[in-house]
C-alpha cells in the first residue's frame, strides 16, 4: 500500500473520530452512553494533528530518529547503573566484546555476552531470570539491574522506549524471530 492510500484511509478514520470527539464520545461508547477514555481522546487528537501535516513521513521519521538518538546516548551512559558500567562496556557499537560475565549470586555461572545486532527481532521471548516471556524493554532492565547494578527503567516510560528504539535500530533489516535465544549460559566446569 502506498503512502497516499494510507493517508486517505487514515483521513477517513480521523473524520469518524472527529465526529465522535465533537460529541465527546468514542463511537462504541456512544452506543452505551459512556464518556470517552481520556487516553483515547488524546490519541485521537494527536492523530488529527499528524494527519494535518503536509509531510507526515518526515514528521514520523523525525520523531523516530530523535527517540533512537536519545536511546543511543543512554546506551553509553554509565549513570544507568551504580557500578560505572554502561551498555557499551559489553556491547561496543551494539556488538559484543566476545567475553563472558558472571551471573550475580551464582559465582560459578557465566553468560556469554551476545551481540545486540539482530537481538531485538527475537523479542518477546522467555527469559529465565524473569521466569516469564519478556519484552525488549524488560530485557534492557535485566541488564541494567543484573550487570550494571542499577534501577530498571519504567517500562512504559519514554526512557525505556528510547533505549529499546536504539537497540531495535541495531536490528535494521533482520527478520523477526520471536523467542530465538540470543544468550548462552556457560556451564561451570566441575
Amino acid at each position: 500500500m502506498d503512502t497516499k492510500s494510507i493517508r486517505m484511509g487514515l483521513a477517513v478514520a480521523v473524520v469518524g473520530m472527529a465526529l465522535a470527539l465533537a460529541v465527546g464520545r468514542h463511537p462504541a461508547a456512544m452506543a452505551q452512553g459512556q464518556q470517552m477514555d481520556p487516553m483515547m481522546d488524546r490519541a485521537m487528537k494527536n492523530m488529527q494533528k499528524v494527519m494535518m501535516l503536509k509531510d507526515m513521513d518526515s514528521y514520523v521519521m523525525s520523531k523516530q530518529s530523535t527517540s533512537v538518538a536519545r536511546g543511543k546516548q543512554m546506551f553509553s551512559d554509565n549513570g544507568l547503573g551504580s557500578n560505572g558500567m554502561s551498555c557499551v562496556a559489553c556491547h561496543p557499537g551494539g556488538g559484543t566484546t566476545g567475553g563472558e560475565v558472571p551471573v550475580p549470586g551464582m559465582p560459578m555461572a557465566r553468560l556469554k555476552i551476545p551481540t545486540l545486532k539482530g537481538a531485538a527481532a527475537t523479542f518477546p521471548k522467555f527469559k529465565a531470570p524473569n521466569d516469564a516471556v519478556v519484552s525488549l524493554a524488560q530485557m534492557d532492565n535485566n541488564c541494567i539491574n543484573m550487570f550494571m547494578m542499577g534501577k530498571g527503567l519504567d517500562v512504559g516510560g519514554q526512557q525505556a522506549t528510547d533505549l529499546a528504539a536504539y537497540v531495535t535500530s541495531l536490528s535494521a533489516g533482520d527478520p523477526m524471530a520471536p523467542g530465538k535465544p540470543t544468550m548462552t549460559m556457560v556451564k561451570p566446569k566441575m
